[in-house]
């Protein structure tokens, strides 16, 4: 049964093996239409000043909802994204003789100035489209907006109908009062019911493959033929062919259950790590189902996105842990061990370059993910190839008081530079002067904050103000997250050059979780290690931005990648690990399936999604109704295929290494 189960993925992999060859074939002999619009996801905006206005739709001129290509082509009145998903319909209806101004902005906006959303003549009525993301502000003024007749906070439902009154009032102040939205014809729907039935088919495929896989390793299976074979009945008629002449010795049935499965070299854990990484890493390059918790946070805050990156970069650390000590164990010249490190870090590096390659050298981007990891890779692994020794000073070990702190101190100068490199980090993100910018600046900058346009060219702070000095403007991220919602011009990347630095740092928290793992052999004390570093962690970020998105002293930020940040994601990192290691490699819970197979192949499966992310059948396609529901079908359904082709390179024992 195991045989027949392999055939069958081999014959699907190599299906998709071919299937992606014809796609690579497509793509090569298609031309590219520079003028074509991908309809199916958002193209920026041009930047709208206060006083533009944004299209305003009677409730005549709201298309239908079968009518996909018209609302995918148009967004939300702040621009985010089209109304085909998270979005309402507000309904500004005016009861008094004169006009009325309607502005608002997004509380994801932090401490943003409103932005000027339109019109709404008297005795009329205005349908706006209102993002369901995030808690919105709107304010109504009068038609020489001097004056503020009420301001509303409120959280619109994704395809709710509301309708906001405007009405005359003479006992209040303003002599006018407005009412809370009132929802009409239809009440918000639960955005979320796709990711139910996600969940629910994924979960369901969960437990017919526990259930088969039980069967196979319990002989279910060959005991159900049994049932309906004839050999049994010979056997009860005639009795057992078999006599005791042929059962094996006492001896030998003793010595056959003394056999015990040889240890496995390889912690099942660290690929199961990395592969749900992998995994998750794809599902959010390809859409996420255009989910705002599935996509980068705009700038301060945290997601599920924005937790796989520092995910890979730390189990990256862990595995260098492990690699480095059986290199010295066994031997192999620090000569070959330093050209390995090299190649690797010119391979990734070029290979960076290559996946972000477009047809434009001006705008060519030099930073990248794989250009971090090489970076990352190189410094922490030269630290390690001078500090890895075959063996611990044994009497040392022996000392109860300095066992359980071995894995720092016999490490401390790596600590030390480590601390060095983050309080150079630490000086240029908040003592280095920046032209035009307050000095320790670390948001988003833009028209909408600061006073009289004084943090226009402030995104980013420091960070930015070096990628500029060091790779140029036109060398770095063009389309930053922060764009879209805080209008800035500025280009920002999140992989520059200061990241780098706290890059490492979780690099080299990850090969401290590998140390763990190389000195302390029993399960207990390995798991109590990784989950206190992982509380210490995280205990540490929540107080760099006193547990909140805005107000802390450094908040969490991937755009910068951010001290809490890097913190943060280690401490999920090691809890994470300890999660992995206690259920498969310690009570062999889990098999680690399905995400131990992507985890073994990780740089493959990148730079193939990478290769087929946007219409690529069938990893992608062009939407047709650009719902949730389709963009989360269309996600994991590409996602799936990467998952089904590393199981089949697994069992013909393909691996790409680096």
């Amino acid at each position: 049964m195991n045989e027949l189960l392999k055939r069958v993925m081999a014959v699907v992999s190599r299906c998709m093996f071919f299937l992606v060859l014809f796609s690579v074939a497509q793509a090569v002999d298609t031309p590219v239409d520079a003028n074509k619009i991908d309809e199916g996801y958002l193209v920026e905006l041009p930047n709208k000043k206060d006083s533009d206005i944004l299209a305003i739709y009677t409730m005549a001129d709201e298309p239908t909802k079968t009518d996909g290509n018209v609302m995918a082509s148009s967004t939300d009145e702040f621009g985010y994204h089209p109304i085909t998903y998270d979005t309402a319909y507000v309904n500004i209806t005016n009861n008094l003789d004169e006009g009325i101004h309607v502005w608002g902005n997004s509380d994801e906006c932090y401490k943003c100035k409103l932005r000027y959303l339109g019109d709404v003549h008297e005795m009329s009525t205005k349908v706006l489209y209102m993002d369901t993301r995030w808690k919105l502000q709107i304010a109504i003024y009068s038609k020489d907006d001097t004056i503020q007749y009420c301001r509303l906070y409120y959280h619109f439902g994704e395809e709710g109908r509301y309708t906001y009154f405007v009405n005359r009032n003479t006992s209040t102040s303003s002599g006018v009062e407005c009412t809370k939205p009132i929802t009409i014809n239809r009440e918000p729907q639960d955005a979320n019911i796709p990711i139910y039935i996600a969940l629910a088919v994924y979960g369901g495929f969960a437990l017919v493959y526990i259930f088969i896989a039980a069967g196979i390793r319990d002989g279910w299976f060959d005991k159900i033929l049994c049932c309906f074979s004839t050999d049994h009945l010979v056997t009860n008629e005639l009795g057992s062919p078999e006599t005791a002449s042929h059962v094996p010795p006492a001896s030998d049935r003793n010595s056959i259950n003394r056999q015990q499965p040889s240890k496995p070299k390889r912690l099942k854990s660290l690929d199961t790590f990395r592969g749900i990484s992998i995994v998750l890493m794809i599902l959010v390059n390809y859409g996420g189902g255009k989910y705002w918790f599935l996509v980068h946070a705009r700038w301060n805050g945290l997601t599920v996105a924005d937790l796989v990156f520092p995910w890979f970069v730390y189990i990256m650390g862990v595995s260098m842990t492990l690699s480095f000590h059986a290199l010295v164990k066994y031997k192999v010249p620090r000569s070959k061990m330093m050209y390995k490190i090299i190649k690797r870090t010119i391979i990734l590096f070029a290979l960076g370059c290559v996946l972000n390659s477009g047809n434009s050298i001006t705008y060519f981007r030099v930073p990248g993910v794989l250009q971090r990891f090489s970076i990352s890779y190189l410094v922490v692994a030269s630290l390690q190839w001078i500090s890895a020794t075959p063996e611990r000073h044994a009497p040392k070990m022996m000392n109860k008081y300095y066992k359980p702190f071995c894995d720092i101190l016999d490490y401390w100068y790596e600590w030390l530079l480590m601390a060095a490199l983050m309080i150079v980090y630490s000086c240029l993100t908040f003592l280095m002067p920046i032209p035009g910018c307050p000095t320790g600046y670390i948001g988003p900058g833009g028209p909408l904050i600061g006073v009289n346009g004084s943090l226009t060219n402030c995104t980013g702070g420091a960070a930015n103000y070096i990628d500029r000095w060091i790779l140029g403007v036109n060398h770095i991220y063009q389309h930053p997250t922060v764009k879209i919602v805080y209008l800035t011009e500025m280009p920002h990347d999140p992989e520059g050059v200061l990241g780098s630095i706290t890059s490492i740092f979780i690099t080299f928290l990850g090969l401290q979780a590998g140390k763990i793992l190389l000195l302390f052999q029993q399960h207990g004390e390995r798991l109590r290690r990784l989950l206190i570093w992982g509380v210490v962690l995280g205990g540490i970020a929540t107080l760099l931005c006193y547990g909140s998105k805005e107000n802390g002293w450094i908040p969490i930020n991937k755009n910068l990648w951010s001290t809490s940040f890097v913190l943060c994601n280690a401490g999920t990192g090691f809890i994470l690990l300890a999660f992995c290691y206690f259920t498969i490699d310690v009570k062999n819970w889990w098999s680690g399936a399905p995400f131990y197979y992507p985890g073994m192949n990780a740089i493959l499966l990148y730079a193939g999604h990478e290769l087929f992310k946007r219409n690529h059948f069938p990893f992608s396609w062009q939407p047709l109704h650009h719902t949730h529901a389709e963009f989360l079908a269309m996600d994991v359904i590409g996602t799936t295929l990467w998952v089904v082709i590393s199981f089949g390179l697994y069992y013909e024992n393909i691996f790409l290494k680096i």
